[in-house]
């Protein structure tokens, strides 16, 4: 069985959810009756630690993560420019490397799967995949892959016709230093560009000819916007 870490960055203030999370980390938010890092925490076996950012309203987040899981293992990172200038996912996650010197998963903390998650063993990347003309979905908003058997080709920007699924920021790192290496020097291009995020990381590491494999997912709850958040509430109510 391989050791890895997740890392779960909730450093972000969350503004496409606006004044739901005005004075509420993204994390926190409720959803059916729990916050959404709950149920992004029931994807994982127990003894995989949890790396965590922490920025905007940070100690609510490690607050509920001590109190309601006290048998699990954190790792705290603050990250002192969450907002504004020099801020940017890229960013954070940087400030995180020193504690994912080994394979790890990247779970955006908008992001809630029911189907389980494999561990990083190998390079891949997660993809939602659906009925793109009936979802409800606000497909403009997010970035997509190309897929040729079984093998991610492409990421691509938003709206772009023609993909084969939606990047749900979710994505298993095996080849760690290399990843690692290629943020850096695409932040060290930009220091100040706030796009910086998992997306141009994969996209370079692709074109240098490293191998990530396609796990498609039939359902993702996304949290990461309203009418997504919406959607995900009906799901989980539902389904409780």
């Amino acid at each position: 069985m391989i050791n890895y870490k997740v890392l779960l960055p909730t450093s972000g203030t969350g503004s496409r959810l606006k004044e739901i999370t005005k004075n509420t980390n993204k994390a926190l938010v409720p959803i059916a009756g729990k916050p959404a890092i709950s149920y992004i925490l029931a994807s994982y076996p127990k003894d995989v630690p949890i790396v965590v950012t922490l920025g905007y309203l940070g100690q609510s987040v490690k607050d509920y993560l001590k109190k309601e899981y006290p048998d699990r293992v954190f790792e705290f990172v603050w990250i002192d420019t969450f907002e504004g200038p020099g801020s940017s996912l890229g960013y954070s996650m940087l400030k995180a490397k020193d504690n994912l010197q080994c394979p790890f998963i990247f779970h955006a903390c908008d992001g809630i799967f029911v189907e389980p998650i494999p561990a990083p063993g190998f390079n891949w990347i997660g993809g939602f995949v659906d009925d793109w003309t009936t979802t409800k979905l606000p497909l403009e908003q997010y970035r997509t892959h190309t897929m040729k058997d079984g093998v991610i080709q492409k990421l691509n920007d938003r709206g772009i016709p023609g993909f084969d699924s939606v990047h749900v920021g979710l994505d298993g790192i095996y080849d760690y230093q290399i990843y690692w290496d290629t943020l850096q020097a695409i932040y060290d291009k930009d220091p100040n560009d706030a796009q910086v995020s998992d997306v141009p990381i994969l996209d370079s590491m692709i074109k240098k000819g490293v191998s990530f494999r396609w796990i498609p997912y039939k359902v993702w709850l996304d949290t990461g916007n309203i009418p997504a958040l919406t959607e995900t509430e009906k799901f989980l109510s539902r389904r409780d």
